[in-house]
Parts: C-alpha cells; sequence; structure tokens
C-alpha cells in the first residue's frame, strides 16, 4: 500500500503531502542528476528551453539565471509542482523569462520546430506512450536541437522499492532504439558521477 502510494506521488505528486515531502524528497534524492543535466544542456544566451516534468522548478531557474535574451518554458502535469515552481520562479516570470504551464506534454499544443533544447529528469519511466512521446519532443525541437534525458538504468530500477504497476523502468538498449526510431541522431550516454546509482544523461540530436 504505502509503495504504490509513494510511486504515485514519484509520478504526480499531490495535496500537502506533494508540496512539502515529496518535493523535499526529490530535490535530495534527485541533485545529482538534475546537475549533470544542467550541466549538459548549458543554458546561455538566446536559448529557448523546454523542460518536460520541471518538479519544483530548481532547475527551471538555474537556467534562466543564465539566459541573456532566451527563455525557458516548462511543463507539469501536478498542481502540487506547479504551484512550488512558481513560488521559485517567481521573478523570472515576471520578467517573462519563464513561462510555466500545468498539462500533459502529449497533448499540449507546442508548434514545430520552437526549441534549441528539450530537457527532462525522471519522467521517461511514466510515458504512457513513448514512442509518441518521443516523436514529439524531436517534432517540437529545432533542426540541430537536443534532448537532454536524465534517467536512473533499469538494471538499478529493477531492484528498487517501486510499484512497477505506476515505473516501467528502462534499459540504455531501449533508450538508444527509441530515440533513433524516433528520428534523433548521435545518442550519447554521460553516466552521473557515482557509477552505483546508474543515472544517466543522454544527449540526442535532431
Amino acid at each position: 500500500m504505502l509503495k504504490k502510494f509513494f510511486s504515485k506521488q514519484a509520478r504526480k505528486p499531490s495535496g500537502f503531502f506533494g508540496r512539502f515531502i515529496t518535493l523535499k524528497v526529490f530535490e535530495k534524492g534527485n541533485a545529482g542528476l538534475n546537475r549533470r543535466m544542467l550541466e549538459l544542456v548549458s543554458a546561455s544566451g538566446g536559448d529557448r528551453i523546454l523542460e518536460i516534468g520541471f518538479g519544483g522548478g530548481g532547475t527551471i531557474y538555474e537556467m534562466a539565471c543564465a539566459l541573456d535574451t532566451g527563455s525557458v518554458e516548462g511543463i507539469d502535469f501536478s498542481d502540487a509542482m506547479l504551484k512550488a515552481a512558481r513560488r521559485k520562479n517567481r521573478e523570472h516570470i515576471a520578467a517573462g523569462t519563464v513561462t510555466l504551464l500545468q498539462g500533459d506534454f502529449d497533448s499540449a499544443h507546442y508548434p514545430p520546430c520552437v526549441f534549441d533544447t528539450v530537457c527532462t529528469a525522471n519522467t521517461i519511466y511514466f510515458w504512457p506512450d513513448r514512442k509518441h512521446t518521443a516523436s514529439r519532443i524531436h517534432e517540437v525541437l529545432k533542426p540541430g536541437g537536443r534532448l537532454v534525458l536524465a534517467y536512473v538504468d533499469r538494471s538499478k530500477m529493477d531492484n528498487m522499492p517501486l510499484d512497477m504497476e505506476v515505473f516501467t523502468p528502462i534499459s540504455r538498449d531501449e533508450v538508444r532504439v527509441l530515440l533513433e526510431e524516433a528520428g534523433f541522431r548521435e545518442v550519447r550516454f554521460h553516466p552521473c558521477a557515482d557509477p552505483s546509482r546508474a543515472e544517466y544523461c543522454v544527449e540526442a540530436f535532431k
């Protein structure tokens, strides 16, 4: 029962627990993975960036601070995370640098070829139709744009206390095939600092 509850909170934080407890757990547990993702995104200048599943908005904030004329957009289907991220980014939102939406990326309206970079951390396990989501990401990227996808590999997740009706783990080989079939090229895997955690940031280019 508890395993299912915590797994559902990981997928879509909600209520008081999501806004305060889940958020703190995410910020601590995902710190290394998010740091590596930020390094690879390397936001600068006039970049236009989209983050799918922005959680508490910490990575949105860091990317926005690094921009001059660019912008960061984010979409997350959790109302609890939207509220937290808006608090974190209120100055950037007021300045027009950050735009945050509550919704599902798969059905949200984004024009094709608008983003230089799309990034996402720890969301791929929850994509109901991975092929569709990967294709949508490819579609909204500009030619030459990049996806930076951070995740924990199946080799680690299969042994974690998670409800596998909520999580669908994925392996390196499966990630590579998924992205290449969606049209991405030069799929590169970058291990994070602690190899025992089996955490990777994947770069793929349109």
